[in-house]
């Protein structure tokens, strides 16, 4: 069980390739689809990512084909028919991007179609404590392949001829930077009619309201192309995915971080926009969905809570009835729901305090004891609410809730014209509200105890899945007796449906007046059932089920998304980490996945891209001297070039656009290295004394003040470490941007400062052989002396160290030495946070080779020829 406050995750943005790039990758991978699929899963029968990713380095195709390959199984499913149709989609939503848009960088999210087990129309129910039950499908989706504009244009475009294209103006929608945001967005609502059906408005409304509540933050446009799966009209949320998928895409345009639970609130809010006045379940669901779960949404509460489903042998199928009407009739008839619940009833209970003071009294206990799980209370409840008129009209709730009618008429104004004098059945909407709470609560009763025994003989599933096609059916019953939002065709549909014994249960789901009808089948039951319904159904209507795409079957999926290969990469090197020893084998070839990874920052923060070089040349060089070496070690010559500017090339090379990179030096360094950089454009900062690395970092922390990016540490003894390892270490810090320190490692005999792991792989410590004395291991990992670290962390631990450590009246710190070294302290530091350190050991061991002493240069100069003429 997991429990979690809306807004609880993050989801990081970052463009993932050219669109032409995109388009030849899907190619390459649709060439792939001929290899076996591993048993059970992209990772499953004892097959690693790595070993996916790598089997076969003699085929010729990219690591990057065989990566989307495995996420696109990992996402959809194993089934090779299944995997045809989604690159069949994407190449069909690239190319359409490409002939629109031209080429570019371009975003792909994805949103799942939201499939309702239980809880209907209960997401805008104010006056009482409520609860829905549904999960994003794995197998139907929306994708929108997206790319900033230079403009506050948005233009957008579908893959189905059904929808032509649109475009618009953000300026056109609201002005932004309007406080409070709410009373802001609805008195625009108000201030003018709903404007005419189309499905642009979808999007507009998503953009207009983050234009609203990010100012000119939110100024920039963007082009998309949508592909979906989801029937339109049909009951599985495909306006509100493409609500969600806006609201994502508008803010990854204007790199505005955003939390999941936030987008799906914000959404729901949004799509009003569209003259509708619903909730938020279908874009809690869209956004937060988890593999294997339902999501159990307290609106009350305003959390969430995954409850296990199970997924082995049961499917859960939606039969397309016919479109929903969202014309103005039936859009009356949602509001008009929405108005009772949202405001009428509230307002009716809250006079009980003074016209009924007992019964109002027993009314909030009810309450409280509904949501403390107490048995007796929905009785309560229910004997309640009988209390209430059993229809009210308009005119007479304005009679005597005259603040509460205003409010009505403004949120709802063709309500209040059209259906002033109309009867409104709030006993029988209140019946359903209260049952469905119920049908919610048990059916997470059984699935929570159920967890185990799905695993358990086949009775216990049976006697759990029958319970919950009870439920189904008792829903059914309650929207379209008490809720009146089923129609012929529906009842038709369900008639057949529940015919087939195999069935254990099937209701409306959706705003209903047509959509979809749920039902919950075995796997092997599922032929005779859609054999059933195509012949009973849907033939004597002269239609084909399933090659209208009117038939889905859904498993419980991921939510909202960026299909991205970095996903892959990032599981990719935390097995790679798990390896010990055996890394090596992989070792180039995950460096080579390293090269395939989008330079560019999954930070919503732009500062937080930029990265400042910090080269330390500093120090005492008493070792050095005492070795013959007659220079400070930074400067001594490497084949015929300063050990220095070396490093300084290949900084300059892997970060490429960067800071001006800043040299760190001491009085015993400072005129030599300053002598061996003469020309170059670079900064100067000045250790007082030299007190060790750490300290010497230290004395930049002024410099670098209100610098909010990353800063890449290394020593300006180390002319051995290459660009490529540099560049792929900014990489890695891309696909890890939560963690504070990122770390590149090389595995060889005896280590100078070995790193240490726990079994989870985590990096928990690394301990210094020289100025502590720790014994060698044969083997073991060890820093390059190359360090990416986020820099207000840095500075921070740097400072906190020197305030514990630092003895002012000795002028030393209390530590080995008398002196704060950097690597260590930092390790040891910031281990201890979830996400402090992650190192990788895919660097080459012997570009960790520095300059101590005078045989070091020797060394140095034969380990550069090495790597050179090896090319690796």
């Amino acid at each position: 069980m997991i429990l979690r406050l809306w807004g609880s995750s993050r989801v990081h943005k970052c463009a993932i390739l050219l669109a032409s790039e995109l388009q030849g990758l899907l190619s390459n991978t649709a060439a792939l689809l001929g290899e076996a699929l591993p048993d059970g899963g992209p990772a499953a029968g004892g097959r690693s990512v790595l070993e996916d990713l790598f089997a076969d380095e003699s085929s010729g195709q990219p690591s990057t084909s065989r990566a989307l390959k495995f996420l696109l199984t990992d996402i959809y499913g194993q089934d090779s028919g299944k995997l045809r149709e989604s690159l069949r989609r994407l190449s069909s939503l690239c190319a359409g991007f490409l002939e629109r848009y031209g080429d570019g960088r371009v975003e792909l999210l994805r949103a799942p179609a939201r499939i309702n087990i239980l809880g209907e129309h209960v997401d805008y129910v104010s006056y009482l404590p409520t609860y829905s039950l549904p999960f994003g499908s794995r197998e139907h989706d929306m994708l929108m392949l997206y790319r900033p504009s230079e403009t506050g244009r948005v233009r957008g475009a579908s893959t189905h001829e059904d929808y032509p294209p649109f475009d618009f103006q953000l300026e056109e929608g609201p002005s932004g930077g309007t406080h409070p945001l709410a009373n802001a967005w609805t008195s625009y609502l108000y201030e003018a009619p709903p404007p005419p059906p189309h499905w642009g408005n979808y999007v507009k409304g998503s953009c207009f309201f983050a234009r609203m509540k990010f100012g000119a933050q939110a100024a920039q446009g963007f082009d998309f192309v949508v592909d979906s799966s989801i029937p339109p009209k049909g009951g599985a949320s495909s306006s509100s995915a493409l609500v969600v998928l806006a609201g994502a895409a508008v803010r990854g345009a204007n790199r505005i971080g955003y939390e999941l639970g936030e987008l799906a609130l914000d959404s729901s809010t949004a799509e009003w926009f569209v003259g509708t006045r619903g909730g938020s379940m279908d874009h809690l669901t869209i956004c937060l969905a988890e593999r294997g779960h339902a999501v159990r949404i307290s609106y009350g509460e305003r959390s969430t809570r995954l409850v296990p489903l199970p997924e082995g042998r049961l499917r859960w199928v939606t039969f397309f009835s016919h479109p929903a009407d969202k014309g103005r009739e039936i859009m009356l008839e949602y509001n008009e729901r929405a108005a009772v619940s949202r405001l009428l009833l509230p307002a009716i209970i809250e006079t009980w305090r003074e016209s009924h003071t007992g019964r109002h009294a027993a009314w909030l206990r009810a309450v409280e004891a509904l949501g403390a799980g107490d048995p007796g209370a929905p009785d309560e409840i229910g004997r309640l609410l009988g209390e209430l008129p059993e229809t009210l009209t308009l005119s007479e709730f304005e009679r005597d809730h005259a603040v509460a009618f205003r409010e009505c008429a403004e949120a709802f104004p063709a309500l209040v014209s059209e259906r002033r004098e109309r009867p409104l059945r709030l006993r029988a909407y209140t019946m359903h509200h209260l049952g469905e709470v119920l049908r919610v609560n048990e059916a997470g009763r059984l699935l929570d105890a159920a967890r185990v025994a799905f695993d358990a003989p086949a009775l216990d599933e049976e006697k759990v899945v029958g319970l919950l096609g009870m439920l189904l059916k008792e829903s059914h019953e309650s929207l379209r007796d008490l809720y009146g939002v089923s129609t012929p065709e529906v009842e038709s549909l369900l008639g057949t449906i529940l015919s087939d014994p195999g069935v254990y249960g099937a209701r409306l789901m959706g705003g209903g007046f047509g959509g979809n009808v749920l039902a919950l089948v075995s796997e092997e039951n599922l032929p005779s059932l859609t054999g059933r319904v195509q012949k009973e159904f849907y033939a004597p209507r002269g239609r084909d089920g399933a090659g209208e795409g009117s038939l889905m079957v859904s498993t419980p999926g991921a939510g909202l998304s960026r299909v991205s290969l970095e996903r892959v990469w990032r599981e990719a090197v935390e097995e790679f980490n798990l390896l010990g020893r055996s890394a090596e084998r992989y070792r180039g070839r995950l460096g080579g996945m390293l090269d395939a990874v989008e330079a560019g920052s999954g930070s919503s923060d732009s500062g937080a891209s930029e990265v400042w070089p910090l080269i330390v040349a500093a120090g005492k060089g008493s070792r050095a001297r005492e070795s013959g070496l007659e220079v400070p070690k930074p400067v001594a010559e490497v084949a015929g070039v300063p050990a220095i500017l070396r490093v300084l090339r290949s900084v300059r090379e892997g970060c490429g656009t960067s800071r001006t990179p800043v040299v760190i030096v001491s009085a015993g360094t400072e005129e030599a290295v300053r002598g061996a950089l003469a020309g170059e454009q670079i900064l100067f900062v000045r250790q007082p004394e030299p007190r060790g690395t750490g300290d010497a970092v230290f004395w930049a922390r002024e410099l670098l003040h209100d610098f909010r990016g990353r800063a890449l540490v290394i020593w300006g003894t180390q002319p051995v470490v290459r660009a490529r390892t540099i560049a792929r270490t900014l990489k890695l810090a891309r696909l890890f941007p939560e963690f504070e320190m990122v770390l590149p490692t090389a595995l060889k005999p005896e280590p100078y400062a070995p790193v240490e792991r726990d079994a989870r792989g985590r990096v928990v410590a690394s301990r210094e052989t020289h100025l502590e004395g720790a014994a060698r291991p044969d083997f073991g990992e060890t820093n390059s002396g190359l360090f990416l670290l986020q820099s207000p962390t840095m500075f921070h631990a740097l400072l906190d160290l020197r305030r514990r450590h630092w003895r002012q009246s000795e002028g030393l710190y209390e530590r080995p030495g008398g002196e704060l070294g950097f690597p260590n302290e930092m390790i040891n530091y910031l281990a201890v946070r979830e996400t402090g350190v992650l190192a990788c050991p895919f660097v080459d061991g012997r570009e960790g080779q520095g300059i101590k002493t005078l045989e070091d240069v020797a060394r140095c100069e034969r380990f550069i020829s090495e790597l050179e003429d090896e090319g690796v």
